[in-house]
């Protein structure tokens, strides 16, 4: 599967898209309610009794049928019926313990995206407009165009319209190519340390820091959320104000997202095999609070997972609770009294100075490549140091 994201073009045909989400979050709102009301009545009951997504696409089709659910007809019924199954999966996934919670209401303001079938859309390509290709597509019996940034390869399977809390549009495609792109091997493998002053510690001694972005963008957050603070609620400037502080988090999130993207495809092309540690990330917040959000360890994880997949290379990532940082890496000894704030310190039983986040890595990238078992690889680490 291989997935394009596009931007849509600003033109006052998109205030029927903003129509069709409203109808879409009505017709998530009315099921969810039929699903509250057979909770309420039933309980946790068997398989059997629980209203299945088939009953409930049958009562869609019943209610479209009326005077007063006319409107329910606008956008396509297969995207309607996609709400529903998202609705049974999320209260399946409460029954059987996978979420915390059964799906909620949501506003019509704060519903975002719509899912429709591949088979449903059409896309034209439309002549350049300065410089940039245009391409249009058909959605709900509509035309829409959007930047057509790169060509889409394969046959579309589904397309996704989002909208963001600034209010662009975004339309994602989904197809059936396949995404695999094997990167040559290297023969290495390396272990990797998460940290607080150090982004990452390989086990090989490289440091790779992390640029705050949150961190350097506190005062435009600041300006930005008390003017917001001043402006009455419901007014126009208020809203405008809004799009303004949405618009400095939204360049926030896609520089952290670039940064991990682009260190994560370094790692995986450097090292066939990279080892983590497994963290209580909140737990860790809790401590130390907005840096480790800033860090994002959790966001970096699922995109180097995804281009290790995606080049057939491994990531490893070891219990959370393997004792790394206090145990020398050449003899095994474990240091009984170390605080966080010791980061150099002598191991009395080897006669070797440590660094404790060189040393944390290299414990990682042993234990990692005991517990994997595949292909020549040859150590990356800094014993020598």
């Amino acid at each position: 599967m291989r997935t394009y994201k596009y931007k849509g073009q600003e033109h006052k045909r998109n205030r029927h898209l903003q129509k069709d989400l409203h109808i879409i979050a009505h017709v998530h709102n009315h099921f969810v309610t039929l699903w509250q009301r057979h909770y309420r009545i039933y309980g946790h009951c068997e398989d059997y009794k629980r209203p299945s997504c088939y009953r409930m696409i049958q009562h869609l089709t019943k209610l479209k049928r009326l005077a007063k659910y006319q409107h329910w007809t606008i956008p396509y019924s297969w995207c309607l019926q996609e709400c529903i199954q998202r609705i049974d999966r999320g209260w399946q996934n409460f029954f059987e313990g996978r979420a915390k919670r059964p799906p909620k209401f949501r506003s019509r303001y704060k519903y975002k995206s719509m899912t429709f079938d591949g088979s449903q859309v059409k896309i034209e390509t439309i002549n350049k407009i300065a410089g940039c290709p245009v391409a249009k597509i058909r959605i709900n019996r509509r035309w829409y165009r959007f930047w057509y940034s790169r060509p889409i390869i394969g046959n579309i399977r589904r397309v996704t319209v989002k909208k963001d809390f600034v209010g662009d549009w975004y339309i994602t495609i989904t197809t059936d190519s396949e995404g695999l792109e094997p990167a040559p091997k290297t023969g290495r493998t390396a272990g990797f340390d998460f940290g607080l002053k150090h982004f990452l510690t390989c086990s090989d001694g490289t440091k790779y820091q992390s640029p705050e972005f949150y961190k350097s963008a506190a005062k435009l957050i600041k300006h930005a959320s008390r003017a917001l603070s001043r402006k009455q609620k419901g007014s126009n400037n208020r809203e405008r104000v809004r799009k303004e502080l949405a618009r400095v988090h939204r360049k926030i999130n896609r520089q952290r997202e670039d940064h991990h993207w682009k260190l994560a495809l370094e790692l995986v092309r450097k090292f066939d095999v990279s080892c983590f540690e497994d963290l209580c990330l909140e737990g860790m917040k809790r401590f130390w609070g907005r840096k480790v959000s800033d860090y994002a360890f959790g966001d970096f994880m699922q995109k180097i997972k995804w281009q290790a997949q995606k080049r057939c290379k491994h990531v490893v990532q070891i219990d959370r609770w393997t004792p790394t940082s206090k145990v020398c890496h050449s003899c095994g000894q474990i240091q009984m009294l170390f605080d966080l704030n010791v980061r150099d310190w002598y191991c009395h039983n080897c006669q070797i100075s440590h660094d404790r986040d060189i040393n944390a890595a290299i414990n990682i990238h042993k234990v990692g490549a005991s517990t994997f078992s595949g292909g020549d690889v040859t150590p990356a680490s800094a014993g020598s140091l």
